[in-house]
């Protein structure tokens, strides 16, 4: 009887040491999980906080970007505003003076260039056997531009150079040169010679005036 006793409270002891080892084991996976819970929710906030700061800085970067390009792309259509008056206003010039002041300009222009030449010290000659086209004029109307003195051998111009300007211009070839007298070219330089002036005077702030620099 009394071992049958003992055997009892062997298998009591026996259980109640399996069950505080089981409670010990399951307050450690508690703890446990727990801590990884809380490191987890740190890592995960900090992760949050650089993702936002990060998020911030790049927004902050595209939208310094955007306004830098926005602001850029306003010149530039400024410019090609002032760019597009001052054409339009120079060819609006030149058309209305008609045909014969255009050719008279165009004359000088050649005799600028055929001074330059000169100057130069390699003047057209004879000898040059000088070949001649035009644009927007005809053989009689060229031939009353050049110089008198000269033999002149006037040929058919090349299409992409009866297409490439609006106004007439007149071309020499020679074996060693090729001048060209152009109102088109003449206007261009005019422009670039004194834009200030005509952007002052057609709009008349000095913001366009500085876009137009």
């Amino acid at each position: 009887m009394e071992e049958l006793q003992s055997t009892e409270v062997l298998d009591k002891e026996i259980l109640e040491d399996a069950r505080k080892k089981a409670f010990r084991t399951l307050k450690s996976s508690e703890d446990t999980i727990k801590d990884a819970s809380v490191a987890w929710e740190q890592k995960t906030q900090t992760a949050i906080k650089e993702l936002q700061k990060k998020y911030a800085e790049k927004t902050k970067q595209d939208s310094a970007e955007i306004m830098a390009r926005l602001i850029l792309d306003k010149k530039r259509l400024r410019s090609a505003k002032i760019e597009s008056s001052l054409q339009d206003t120079a060819f609006s010039f030149l058309d209305s003076l008609g045909k014969k002041k255009q050719l008279e300009l165009l004359e000088k222009e050649l005799i600028v260039r055929l001074k330059e030449l000169e100057d130069a010290g390699d003047p057209i000659t004879i000898k040059d056997e000088p070949e001649v086209y035009s644009r927007l004029l005809t053989q009689e109307e060229t031939l009353k531009l050049l110089p008198k003195e000269q033999a002149w051998s006037i040929i058919e111009p090349p299409l992409a150079f009866k297409n490439e300007g609006r106004f007439p211009a007149i071309v020499i070839n020679t074996r060693r040169v090729r001048l060209t007298a152009s109102l088109d070219d003449a206007i261009e330089a005019l422009l670039q010679d004194k834009r200030e002036e005509l952007t002052t005077a057609l709009f008349g702030t000095a913001e366009f005036k500085e876009e137009a620099v």
